[in-house]
């Protein structure tokens, strides 16, 4: 971890360590920021404290980053000026990623954020690392038909594209969506129609999965404890204990796009719809909890310090309107 985002750390358990000293979270859900079609909708969200989290997005032809200092966000300006939409962010050891449409990827600097190629054209809409010379970034043309899903690996110094495994997915299976792991030898990538592939730090292979709708997100607290959702119409929540995936479509409630575990391993969800809350998923139990009119695209959060999901009118043609909800720990 970086020494920026050490102090970070310490001044954020300071806050929320002190009767008073921090900012109170709310205790339902709340509009933290929203923006107009001239920014656009927000895709994914993430940082490392509660004093440092950064929102991503856009329209297709602009992306954006926002910035959250524990008050309030902001629109960082060292977004370079010719990137198309921002899809995706995750960090790791003090270093923080960007991939997006076209194959973007942004790498964070102490002056800004820097365009960094990655050999592949089409979108981006994972990424994830184990440590700073060891990330993995997912994606694919979903509406080329014909298009397969891609697969980035960056050592450190350059990206290069990694050929899948085969699979038994039909043709359609044209993209992954999101990447996953708990360590260098245990990373799962999901995506079209219920692919779910796992690498072992020598090959990605085909995990079986009864499923098939599509698995949009996932997150874990551990290695025998990793959640993937997804569906359209219905949710659809899948579940890894270690050594095997099983999965059930959620009737209750609409398609689900994102999934962020807490400490207690309670699975903090939000989909379609703007449908949010926490799942169960030993029971694969959830109630959705509509609280805006706007699909949520990602969820994220600190136990004991605030949860947030991102979205927008994404269901829609672009440009798009985007915001951000925020609310403290649920008991």
């Amino acid at each position: 971890m970086s020494a920026r985002h050490a102090l970070f750390g310490i001044l954020a358990l300071a806050l929320t360590a002190c009767p008073g000293g921090g900012p109170e979270w709310p205790d339902s859900w709340e509009i933290s920021h929203s923006v107009d079609a001239s920014v656009g909708a927000f895709l994914s969200v993430w940082g490392p404290s509660p004093t440092e989290v950064y929102a991503v997005g856009g329209n297709p032809d602009a992306g954006v980053i926002f910035r959250f200092d524990g008050e309030d966000w902001s629109r960082d300006e060292t977004v370079p000026a010719d990137v198309p939409l921002l899809n995706w962010i995750d960090g790791t050891s003090g270093e923080v990623w960007v991939v997006g449409n076209e194959g973007v990827a942004l790498h964070q600097t102490a002056t800004g954020w820097e365009r960094v190629d990655t050999g592949i054209d089409a979108p981006l809409w994972g990424v994830w690392g184990a440590a700073p010379d060891d990330l993995w970034a997912v994606g694919g043309d979903t509406a080329m038909n014909g298009s397969k899903p891609r697969l980035a690996h960056y050592d450190g110094v350059a990206w290069a594209e990694v050929e899948l495994p085969a699979h038994n997915r039909p043709e359609s299976t044209r993209a992954l969506f999101k990447v996953w792991g708990t360590a260098a030898d245990n990373v799962f990538a999901v995506g079209m129609d219920g692919l779910i592939l796992h690498y072992d730090g020598a090959a990605w292979a085909q995990s079986p999965f009864a499923l098939t709708n599509d698995l949009i997100s996932l997150w874990g607290s551990g290695p025998d404890d990793i959640v993937a959702v997804g569906g359209r119409s219905n949710g659809v929540v899948a579940r890894w204990d270690g050594a095997s995936w099983s999965g059930e479509l959620i009737g209750e409630s609409p398609g689900l796009n994102g999934v962020w575990l807490d400490g207690r391993k309670r699975a903090w969800v939000c989909g379609v719809r703007g449908a949010t809350g926490l799942l169960d998923p030993s029971e694969f139990a959830f109630i959705p909890e509509i609280v805006t009119n706007h699909v949520l695209h990602a969820s994220f959060g600190f136990d004991d310090g605030p949860h947030f999901a991102v979205g927008g009118s994404i269901d829609r043609n672009p440009p798009w309107q985007g915001i951000i909800m925020i609310r403290g720990e649920q008991p």
